[in-house]
């Protein structure tokens, strides 16, 4: 039976991880819109295959453009994905229990267990105790949901403040197509962030790149779960410090040449 439920996913050129996300998605949900921001790899003909609705809108950062998302779908229950996210059979039956429970019985919104997929895997099996982010992703747009200009942060805000219930069951997250792509979204993702400090007028010492990388590198590795993943995660956690360095160098770039 499919969900009165409304599925956005923002793209860029995501055709070779979009597939798998969309056929999960086939008889599951109502409404699948996916928002790309100009894709020159057919993913738009890919995400019309699958019988998505495919509108396109410039990049405006991430908040703004899951507020836009959230703001197309026709169904006040909505579930947000990433491309490279596909929703395991576990998970879809969670979802669906929500769904068969009366309306004031549910929670505003309920949060999912991300799962990284290594990108050596066959199939979509996550890592054995592998990093798991768990966030809220499916909500009552009534009762919550995505109200951030951020272009670098964005989350499932509930109104009222309370806390979002775990949902049993797993999202595989195929996050690394490969480490050169990954870099350049590290890149990108750090100028977004020095860019966004210089706005709000926020500086940085030269001092933190003594103390944040090594910090976020150890974070990732242990907290993160990293260490699980062998010699991949190492290599993933290294580029996300790497990736905090640069974010400090070109926050202090910016304001040096605004001097």
């Amino acid at each position: 039976m499919t969900l009165p439920l409304s599925v956005f996913i923002i793209t860029r050129d995501e055709a070779e991880r979009l597939p798998a996300t969309l056929a999960a998605l086939r008889g599951f949900a109502a409404e699948v819109i996916v928002v790309d921001s100009g894709s020159t790899d057919g993913t738009q003909e890919i995400a019309r295959s699958y019988g998505a609705q495919v509108v396109h809108r410039d990049w405006a950062g991430y908040g703004p453009q899951k507020v836009y998302g959230q703001s197309l779908c026709a169904h006040d229950w909505i579930l947000n994905l990433d491309a490279d996210e596909t929703p395991l059979e576990d998970i879809k039956a969670s979802i669906r229990q929500v769904f068969a429970a009366p309306e004031t019985a549910r929670a505003a919104a309920y949060a999912l267990r991300i799962c990284y997929v290594s990108r050596f895997a066959r199939g979509l099996a996550p890592a054995r105790f592998g990093p798991v982010n768990v966030t809220p992703r499916l909500y009552d747009r009534r009762r919550a949901g995505f109200r951030t200009d951020s272009v670098v942060h964005d989350k499932v805000v509930v109104f009222d403040g309370s806390r979002a219930p775990v949902l049993p069951g797993r999202v595989a997250h195929r996050c690394v197509r490969s480490y050169a792509h990954m870099w350049e979204k590290i890149g990108a993702y750090a100028a977004a962030q020095a860019e966004e400090k210089a706005r709000k007028g926020k500086r940085v010492s030269p001092l933190a790149l003594l103390y944040d990388p090594p910090a976020f590198f150890l974070k990732y590795l242990f907290l993160r779960r990293l260490a699980f993943v062998g010699w991949e995660g190492l290599i993933i956690a290294a580029a996300h410090a790497a990736g905090r360095a640069l974010r400090i160098g070109m926050t202090l770039e910016r304001f040096r040449r605004e001097r």
